[in-house]
Parts: structure tokens; sequence; C-alpha cells
């Protein structure tokens, strides 16, 4: 028969190896983004990349898909203090480009959109070309930091965070 001391170690190591299972699985699931989609306005958004002999257009869409929806999103809602948290937190001035984008490309968001990822030209840096249902077009520009991936909003070095 076990004792009272061999079960309190015995429910300390399952208690232990539930609680590693628990964190190593939040940990390779998370989203590092700071940023997520909301329930309100749904948005409609399709992002690959561009036709390429290089695999790196593929990987690069598949990295910045929730940023380009968020975006998509952000634009749509019409509020640039919002649209302007998703820009790079190295840059200045996002509120003021979030309000001409919002001028510009709000009114085309609430349809469903293309996302085109371009051939990436350097790590870390990405342009998409959003495609909105009307013909409007529109060129957008991804940064990169510890994994994050940042519009490029407002004014700043891509680069050098």
């Amino acid at each position: 028969m076990v004792g009272l001391p061999e079960r309190r170690w015995v429910m300390a190591a399952v208690l232990s190896l539930c609680l590693g299972l628990a964190g190593a699985t939040w940990w390779l699931l998370r989203e590092p983004a700071p940023y997520a989609l909301r329930d309100a306005p749904a948005v409609n958004v399709t992002v690959r990349p561009v036709e390429s002999r290089y695999p790196e257009a593929e990987e690069v869409a598949r990295e910045v898909e929730l940023l380009v929806k968020v975006y998509v999103q952000r634009l749509q809602a019409g509020d640039a203090s919002d649209l302007a948290r998703i820009g790079a937190p190295w840059y200045t001035g996002k509120e003021g480009a979030a309000r001409s984008l919002i001028s510009r490309h709000g009114m085309h968001a609430d349809e469903p959109v293309e996302a085109v990822v371009s051939d990436p030209v350097a790590p870390g840096l990405a342009t998409v070309e959003l495609r909105f249902r009307d013909g409007q077009r529109q060129m957008v520009d991804l940064t990169q930091n510890d994994d994050v991936w940042w519009l490029a909003l407002g004014n700043g070095d891509p680069v050098k965070p």
C-alpha cells in the first residue's frame, strides 16, 4: 500500500506533467501578434502568394494573413486610432496616415477582398496588393520585428525598429 508521502509525490508529479503539457501546447499554438480579429465587422479576405518559384512567397503569405485580415477589418470599421495600433510601433504619424487610408479605401473594405503577397525582396519586409471587388487596388507595405508583422504606417524606417 502506498503511504501518504508517496501519494503526494505522485500527485505532484502528475500535476507538474499536466501543467507542463498545457504550457507547451499554449506556447506552440499561441499567436505572437499583439492584435487579433474582432467579432465585428465581419471580413471576407482571401490571402495568397503571387505565383512564384520561390517558397518564401508562400511562407510570407501564411505569416501575414492575420495582419492583412485585421487591416481590412480596421479599415472597414473606420476607427483611425484602432487602425493605427497595427502600425509598426517605431513609426510616427500613424493616426494621421490611418485617417487617410480610411478615407481612400474604407468604403471598399466591406466587399470580398483578395490580398496578393508579392515575392519578398528582403527578410522582414512584404508588400501586399489588396484587390477590392469594385476594381480598386491598394498596395500595403508590411514590416516584421521579433516574429510579429506590422503595417508600415506613417513615417519610419521599415528595417530599423
